[in-house]
């Protein structure tokens, strides 16, 4: 039986949803296949401990301000199943995670992508958070625990940013910056290479890395799709960018 997919998705801005841009249309026909179930890891979902969401229906979050109105009345019709839920903490727990329960919205690391990716949400999905304090070796571990799940064909989907300054965005079409374009040459070579330490001290090594992510908070989903990844190389599903430095950069691992 073959392992379900990992992916990496670049979320971009909340209204990508209601813009015409390449990465829209990208994931406005990116299908993710027969799958049981979804494990989703946002950028937006910070916690002290670790926790699983498991609000059956949630609703949505509209976690922004100062965006186009019908943005807040966007509405996606999630499912959170109770055996998606116990499958994800039971494989915690057996690992050895200490987990949380929380009942809680989506995030708009998870609606806004997801709602053009699955529009009638066929596929149930359980989102955990990334703990605060998590080190990018610690995220990849729990996604090697999370890469278990793939044997019983639930996915695993990180949502975040390969780039990610907000204090560097432009306007539509602005020249890309050369700080940015360094470092996602030199994150895909180093995942292309399988270069797990390098990875790890990404923020030492990597040129533009600390432009590219002042916070990296938008990186972190990023380990754990790595850790799922069981050390495949990621094919590259989408570029463009957006605003000048943002790099809308989708990846899937098999």
């Amino acid at each position: 039986m073959s392992l379900a997919p990992v992916w990496f998705i670049s979320h971009g801005a909340p209204d990508l949803v209601l813009r015409d841009r390449p990465a829209t249309r990208f994931l406005s026909t990116l299908r993710l296949g027969e799958l049981k179930g979804l494990v989703v890891i946002s950028a937006h979902w910070f916690s002290r401990e670790l926790e699983l969401n498991v609000e059956p229906t949630p609703s949505l979050m509209y976690d922004f301000y100062g965006f186009p109105e019908p943005l807040y009345h966007m509405r996606w019709p999630a499912s959170s199943p109770a055996w998606l839920q116990q499958a994800v903490g039971d494989e915690l727990a057996v690992a050895g995670w200490q987990v949380s329960t929380v009942r809680r919205e989506l995030d708009h690391g998870v609606w806004s992508p997801m709602s053009l990716i699955d529009p009638d949400s066929e596929i149930p999905l359980v989102q955990i958070s990334i703990p605060v304090n998590f080190t990018p070796a610690q995220l990849w571990q729990l996604g090697e625990t999370l890469g278990r799940l793939r044997e019983q064909g639930i996915g695993i989907l990180a949502s975040g940013a390969i780039t990610h300054n907000l204090r560097a965005l432009g306007p539509d079409h602005s020249p890309t910056a050369p700080w940015a374009r360094e470092f996602v040459r030199w994150l895909e070579q180093m995942m292309a290479q399988g270069d797990k330490q390098a990875l790890l001290d990404y923020r030492r090594l990597a040129p533009g890395a600390v432009e590219s992510h002042p916070h990296d908070d938008h990186l972190r989903p990023l380990f754990v799709a790595l850790g799922a990844a069981r050390g495949a190389s990621p094919v590259r599903l989408h570029e463009s960018w957006d605003l000048g430095s943002l790099y809308m950069g989708a990846y899937r691992f098999d």
